[in-house]
């Protein structure tokens, strides 16, 4: 069995805009378990614990699925929370640029992973990078606040292909691992 999902991988440079936002944020509040910046992504589907085997068709139906699509360009932008009101536990960055081609490519790869036995998530897809997991709900205010006043650099970065990664937990963290890469159309 591996554990695994389907995500953006992110350039370096954006990793480093990410990493000092993040200390910017942590400066000021505790409580939080912030992602390592290897760690920083978009995901796109998580499939759980699946045996092994099932991965080569998970590939197929996303290679099937890019196939339809040109690389297109996203751009970093604002920090948000999960829930938007109330103690947030999860701390992010949203993204702008070319959303709709991403959202449609979303939904394409969320009607071919259901026909393989991984139905759609509940939720609406809403592209983001996780920069934190609240743990310590106590400083929330601190927290928005200090959100608030932080301008997300728009960072731009072309994407010209998704990652298949398997995640390994640890008490430090997840992990995670390249299982296979797999380019857009024309990529």
């Amino acid at each position: 069995m591996i554990r695994c999902f389907l995500a953006v991988s992110l350039p370096e440079d954006l990793k480093e805009i990410l990493r000092e936002i993040q200390g910017r944020l942590a400066a000021e509040t505790s409580g939080v378990r912030w992602v390592r910046p290897e760690g920083f992504h978009l995901t796109l589907k998580f499939f759980g614990n699946i045996p092994e085997e099932k991965l080569p068709a998970l590939v197929r139906a996303a290679e099937r699925v890019l196939q339809e699509f040109r690389p297109f360009e996203l751009v970093l932008e604002g920090l948000g929370f999960f829930p938007e009101s109330g103690p947030p536990r999860v701390v992010w960055v949203g993204l702008s640029g070319e959303l709709e081609p991403l959202l449609e490519m979303e939904r394409r790869l969320s009607r071919a992973f259901a026909k393989l036995g991984f139905p759609p998530e509940k939720r609406p897809f809403h592209p983001h990078i996780t920069l934190g997991r609240v743990k310590d709900g106590r400083r929330s205010r601190e927290l928005r606040a200090r959100a608030a006043e932080i301008r997300v650099p728009p960072g731009r970065f072309r994407l010209d292909h998704l990652t298949f990664y398997q995640s390994k937990l640890h008490p430090e963290g997840a992990l995670y691992s390249v299982l296979k890469e797999v380019p857009l159309g024309n990529a």
